[in-house]
């Protein structure tokens, strides 16, 4: 890198000295990618949708950000039934995320099998996703379905929860999608010192980065 970005050096260390370090991935995408257009699903609380924004805008004029959750209160069935969290309200998102001057902010509250599938036919074209919505693989599939018809061939996916556990995979994360993701694509499985607790047992959790094949 000929020009250090603080704000990535500051977002990579973050991460890299914590449980969730992961996350570093995200950013040493952002600085190589210098999107445009972000498209996150599963906002939660909000602070990597922050921190990519705050990120991708030092190196573009203008930045859209396209944030999808459901924004209201889960009941306990269907955060289990996902192993999903808590999200924080559309509002209090919008608080955190509506300070920049050069980025535009949507919010998209509703289930993305639905919510998403409406958007797709806005043809708008997404150049770094994030998918980290629901956790069951019926529902990151769908996503992977609609958000394959909004990227282009330069446009770079990554997707949380690949996980290192024959149980879990069962059910939940991506690696179903992933082993499935079709001739046309490439993927990289990336490096990982993370682990979720899934009945009882430590299990490692990792990105990994979808895109075209040239």
């Amino acid at each position: 890198m000929t020009n250090l970005n603080f704000k990535f050096l500051k977002y990579w260390l973050k991460y890299y000295f914590s449980k969730y370090s992961r996350y570093r991935h995200i950013y040493s995408t952002l600085i190589s990618l210098k999107p445009k257009t972000i498209l996150e699903i599963g906002v939660y609380k909000g602070i990597r949708s922050y921190e990519m924004i705050n990120l991708a805008s030092d190196f573009n004029s203008s930045i859209r950000y396209y944030g999808f959750d459901l924004f209201k209160k889960i009941p306990k069935k269907r955060i289990k039934s996902e192993l999903s969290k808590q999200p924080l309200s559309k509002k209090e998102i919008g608080k955190k995320l509506n300070n920049f001057n050069n980025v535009k902010v949507e919010l998209i509250s509703g289930d993305t099998k639905i919510s998403l599938k409406k958007f797709i036919r806005s043809k708008k074209k997404i150049d770094f996703v994030f998918i980290d919505g629901g956790h069951s693989i019926k529902t990151i599939f769908s996503d992977w379905k609609n958000v394959k018809k909004i990227i282009s061939k330069k446009s770079i996916v990554i997707f949380d929860d690949y996980y290192d556990d024959t149980e879990i995979i069962k059910k939940y994360g991506c690696n179903k999608i992933i082993n499935e993701i079709g001739d046309e694509f490439n993927f990289v499985i990336l490096k990982s010192t993370d682990f979720i607790l899934y009945n009882k047992k430590k299990i490692k959790n990792s990105l990994v980065k979808v895109f075209y094949k040239n």
